[in-house]
């Protein structure tokens, strides 16, 4: 009895070393999955609700031949958008807070045969920060004369992944195109290229 005692005990410690790495390696898939569809969701849910626009971000300037000369930034509206993108996501991660990932252990195994099978590990996700929402502008050139604007919306969330007694940190990160447009400036009449 003593032997198959220790034989248990050692092959449960065996597991755990052996297995640890992968799971948790799992558990972070399995969690940026799920962080991505929260995101996706309130992204979703924001603008649906909310008849956001190019315009209500943007104002462009113009000369008297009908060319952009400025962009001005809608601070609140802006704010806006940023506020709700906050409540709806932080309402969904609370709900994902409380639920856990269940992790088949053959799938853990390494061994194709066994994928998808056995009892299943049970995860805790968490969220260990508010989301960041950042709003970033940027500009392309598509040609000499033409440059196109864009608006993203970037969300990151920290998050940890715990698996008694140990947890691992790891982040998620999203970009959304939310306003675009093509903006044309005047031909220039000759251009030279230096080498």
């Amino acid at each position: 009895m003593l032997f198959l005692a220790t034989a248990c005990i050692a092959a449960v410690i065996l597991i755990n070393v052996t297995l640890r790495p992968i799971i948790m390696s799992m558990a972070v898939q399995y969690g940026s999955a799920s962080l991505a569809e929260s995101i996706n969701d309130a992204v979703t849910d924001t603008f649906d609700n909310n008849e956001f626009g190019y315009s209500d971000f943007v104002s462009l300037s113009y000369n008297n031949s009908g060319f952009v000369t400025a962009v001005t930034y809608n601070s609140a509206k802006i704010n806006q958008l940023k506020l709700a993108l906050s409540e709806n996501l932080l309402s969904r991660l609370d709900r994902l807070k409380a639920s856990k990932i269940k992790i088949p252990i053959g799938s853990a195994s390494g061994d194709i045969n066994l994928s998808g099978r056995g009892p299943y590990l049970k995860i805790r996700i968490a969220q260990s920060s508010l989301p960041d929402i950042q709003l970033i502008s940027s500009t392309e050139s598509l040609g000499i004369n033409t440059v196109k604007h864009e608006i993203l919306v970037r969300i990151t969330i920290n998050s940890t992944a715990y698996l008694p007694p140990k947890k691992q940190e790891f982040s998620y990160t999203q970009d959304f195109v939310i306003a675009q447009t093509i903006i044309v400036g005047d031909i220039p009449k000759g251009f030279t290229g230096i080498g």
